[in-house]
């Protein structure tokens, strides 16, 4: 009786070879299935890991990492963005109102020019006709008057307000 274990196993393993061949391609095949589930799976990053360098591969975590950075990035972005352009419409706004007191400063003082006109003829007209009376010139007098008033007054505010203006803006109003 022969004791040599590895004798009959040889003479066993030789006897039920393709029962062992499958048990081998079996074995062979699970470890590569549990090595291809069993590792991270990757993607290319949205992020390169230095200047110029193409992205690398990166598992998920570190992908949603790249994604939650960049949308932050954007976020930040927009905000200044929205910052520039609210900056801007500020400085349109101020500019449409610098135009509408010009162009009202402007309207006033030419109603102002033809009512002196306007009265000035009339005081001609009358000292031509020889009609003429002097008490009829102090209602024309009171009306220019308050045109003028009016006039000096437009001045001094637009003065004020620029003055105030470049208070605000030098920072020591």
């Amino acid at each position: 009786m022969k004791t040599d274990i590895l004798h009959k196993l040889m003479n066993w393993i030789d006897h039920n070879r393709y029962t062992v061949l499958s048990i081998v391609l079996f074995i062979l095949t699970m470890g590569a299935v549990v090595a291809m589930t069993g590792c991270e799976s990757t993607t290319i990053g949205l992020v390169a890991a230095s200047e110029g360098a193409p992205p690398e591969k990166v598992t998920r975590s570190e992908f949603q990492r790249q994604a939650l950075l960049t949308e932050k990035d954007f976020t930040v972005q927009r905000l200044q963005l929205d910052m520039q352009s609210a900056a801007f419409n500020e400085e349109v706004k101020a500019f449409n109102q610098q135009v509408q007191a010009g162009l009202e400063d402007l309207q006033r003082q030419d109603e102002f020019k033809q009512q002196l006109l306007d009265t000035v003829g009339i005081v001609a007209v009358g000292a031509a006709d020889g009609s003429l009376n002097p008490a009829s010139l102090v209602p024309i007098g009171i009306g220019l008057l308050g045109g003028a008033l009016g006039l000096g007054t437009s001045a001094d505010n637009r003065r004020k307000d620029k003055l105030i203006t470049d208070l605000k803006a030098s920072g020591t109003a």
